[in-house]
Protein backbone atom coordinates (compact mmCIF):
# COMPACT_ATOMS: atom_id res chain seq x y z
CA UNK A 1 0.00 0.00 0.00
CA UNK A 2 2.21 2.47 0.85
CA UNK A 3 5.80 1.00 -0.73
CA UNK A 4 4.81 2.76 -3.73
CA UNK A 5 6.00 6.17 -2.10
CA UNK A 6 2.77 7.92 -3.41
CA UNK A 7 1.79 9.22 0.06
CA UNK A 8 3.41 12.94 1.32
CA UNK A 9 6.35 12.46 3.66
CA UNK A 10 4.13 14.02 6.21
CA UNK A 11 1.75 11.27 6.18
CA UNK A 12 4.67 8.40 5.60
CA UNK A 13 6.08 10.14 9.34
CA UNK A 14 3.25 10.10 10.99
CA UNK A 15 2.41 6.12 10.38
CA UNK A 16 6.18 6.22 12.21
CA UNK A 17 5.25 8.49 14.95
CA UNK A 18 1.71 6.07 15.99
CA UNK A 19 4.08 3.25 16.12
CA UNK A 20 6.62 5.00 18.26
CA UNK A 21 3.65 6.04 20.55
CA UNK A 22 2.62 2.36 20.33
CA UNK A 23 6.41 1.41 21.53
CA UNK A 24 6.98 3.54 24.16
CA UNK A 25 3.21 3.38 25.37
CA UNK A 26 4.75 1.09 28.76
CA UNK A 27 7.55 3.60 28.90
CA UNK A 28 9.91 1.01 27.54
CA UNK A 29 11.04 0.78 24.20
CA UNK A 30 12.09 -2.37 22.97
CA UNK A 31 14.53 -3.45 20.74
CA UNK A 32 12.50 -5.76 18.66
CA UNK A 33 9.91 -2.91 19.05
CA UNK A 34 12.30 -0.47 17.67
CA UNK A 35 13.70 -2.95 15.18
CA UNK A 36 10.26 -3.15 13.54
CA UNK A 37 9.44 0.37 13.44
CA UNK A 38 12.70 0.49 11.17
CA UNK A 39 11.43 -2.43 8.82
CA UNK A 40 8.14 -0.54 8.65
CA UNK A 41 9.83 2.90 7.88
CA UNK A 42 11.82 1.33 5.11
CA UNK A 43 8.91 -0.40 3.54
CA UNK A 44 6.98 3.08 3.62
CA UNK A 45 10.37 4.62 2.18
CA UNK A 46 11.39 6.64 4.80
CA UNK A 47 15.43 7.55 4.87
CA UNK A 48 17.03 7.35 8.41
CA UNK A 49 16.77 11.07 8.76
CA UNK A 50 13.24 10.96 8.65
CA UNK A 51 12.85 8.30 11.20
CA UNK A 52 15.36 10.24 13.52
CA UNK A 53 13.02 13.50 12.90
CA UNK A 54 10.11 11.09 14.31
CA UNK A 55 11.81 9.77 17.29
CA UNK A 56 12.48 13.11 18.45
CA UNK A 57 9.40 14.86 17.52
CA UNK A 58 6.36 12.42 17.27
CA UNK A 59 3.83 14.77 18.75
CA UNK A 60 4.38 16.93 15.35
CA UNK A 61 3.04 14.34 13.29
CA UNK A 62 -0.50 13.66 13.86
CA UNK A 63 -2.18 10.86 12.32
CA UNK A 64 -3.88 11.67 9.29
CA UNK A 65 -6.60 8.58 8.17
CA UNK A 66 -6.25 8.34 4.02
CA UNK A 67 -9.03 8.17 1.98
CA UNK A 68 -8.13 4.79 1.08
CA UNK A 69 -9.77 1.73 2.87
CA UNK A 70 -6.67 -0.68 1.93
CA UNK A 71 -4.30 1.80 3.41
CA UNK A 72 -5.96 2.63 6.52
CA UNK A 73 -6.21 -1.44 7.07
CA UNK A 74 -2.09 -1.56 6.60
CA UNK A 75 -2.09 1.18 9.20
CA UNK A 76 -4.28 -0.76 11.41
CA UNK A 77 -2.15 -3.83 10.41
CA UNK A 78 1.13 -2.07 11.65
CA UNK A 79 -0.44 -1.24 14.95
CA UNK A 80 -1.78 -4.10 15.88
CA UNK A 81 1.82 -6.25 14.88
CA UNK A 82 3.95 -3.59 16.58
CA UNK A 83 1.67 -3.97 19.96
CA UNK A 84 2.49 -7.69 20.35
CA UNK A 85 6.05 -7.53 18.81
CA UNK A 86 7.68 -7.73 22.11
CA UNK A 87 5.42 -10.63 23.29
CA UNK A 88 3.48 -8.62 25.84
CA UNK A 89 0.20 -7.05 25.27
CA UNK A 90 -0.50 -4.40 27.67
CA UNK A 91 -3.98 -2.61 28.13
CA UNK A 92 -2.55 1.04 26.95
CA UNK A 93 -1.08 -0.87 23.66
CA UNK A 94 -4.31 -2.04 23.05
CA UNK A 95 -6.37 1.42 24.03
CA UNK A 96 -3.69 2.78 21.54
CA UNK A 97 -4.99 0.78 18.76
CA UNK A 98 -8.92 1.73 19.62
CA UNK A 99 -7.97 4.87 19.16
CA UNK A 100 -6.50 4.70 16.03
CA UNK A 101 -8.50 2.41 14.88
CA UNK A 102 -11.44 5.19 15.89
CA UNK A 103 -9.49 7.61 13.87
CA UNK A 104 -9.03 4.97 10.93
CA UNK A 105 -12.60 4.67 10.92
CA UNK A 106 -12.84 1.09 11.31
CA UNK A 107 -15.57 -0.42 13.90
CA UNK A 108 -14.87 -0.97 17.23
CA UNK A 109 -16.00 -4.35 17.44
CA UNK A 110 -13.85 -5.19 14.36
CA UNK A 111 -10.51 -3.57 16.11
CA UNK A 112 -11.62 -5.54 19.07
CA UNK A 113 -11.24 -8.91 17.52
CA UNK A 114 -8.50 -8.09 15.43
CA UNK A 115 -7.06 -7.55 18.88
CA UNK A 116 -8.50 -11.04 20.27
CA UNK A 117 -6.44 -12.35 17.41
CA UNK A 118 -3.04 -10.94 18.10
CA UNK A 119 -3.61 -12.14 21.90
CA UNK A 120 -4.89 -15.66 20.68
CA UNK A 121 -1.40 -15.96 18.04
CA UNK A 122 0.63 -14.26 20.76
CA UNK A 123 4.52 -15.49 20.57
CA UNK A 124 2.73 -17.87 17.35
CA UNK A 125 2.62 -17.15 13.76
CA UNK A 126 -1.02 -15.93 12.70
CA UNK A 127 -2.59 -17.34 9.75
CA UNK A 128 -3.69 -15.07 7.36
CA UNK A 129 -6.82 -16.44 6.82
CA UNK A 130 -7.65 -15.84 10.70
CA UNK A 131 -7.18 -12.06 10.15
CA UNK A 132 -9.47 -12.35 7.01
CA UNK A 133 -12.44 -14.00 8.94
CA UNK A 134 -12.61 -11.44 11.22
CA UNK A 135 -12.62 -8.84 8.78
CA UNK A 136 -15.29 -10.16 6.43
CA UNK A 137 -17.66 -10.36 9.47
CA UNK A 138 -17.97 -6.49 8.69
CA UNK A 139 -17.98 -6.01 5.30
CA UNK A 140 -21.02 -5.05 4.00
Amino acid sequence: MFNNYEKSLEDRKSIIAILYQMAKSDNIVANVELVYLIDVAKTIGLEPVDVEEVLNHPEDFPLAAPADEGERMTILYYLLFMMRVDGVIEPREEKLVYEAGFRLGFNEKLVGDLIQVMKTYLNKEIPPEVMLEQIRKYLN
